[in-house]
């Protein structure tokens, strides 16, 4: 089954590796900024922030990164 990530300010986020991801087309290049790096970090409080844990994706996207 192929499972979409989800998005946030321009970055895929892949909470399997708790990492987030940018493509820079123009550049050809890819960013990947760690959970744990100071940028991470706080991409990741403004992604929690935008989670609705009402819905099912919401809670399982925490659940996935804190558990």
């Amino acid at each position: 089954m192929i499972k979409i990530l989800p998005t946030f300010n321009g970055y895929t986020v892949d909470v399997r590796l708790k990492e987030f991801r940018k493509a820079r087309s123009n550049h050809g290049l890819l960013e990947f900024v760690p959970f744990n790096s100071p940028k991470g970090e706080r991409l990741l409080d403004g992604f929690i922030e935008s989670l609705n844990a009402d819905t099912n994706e919401g809670r399982e996207l925490l659940i996935r990164i804190w558990g």
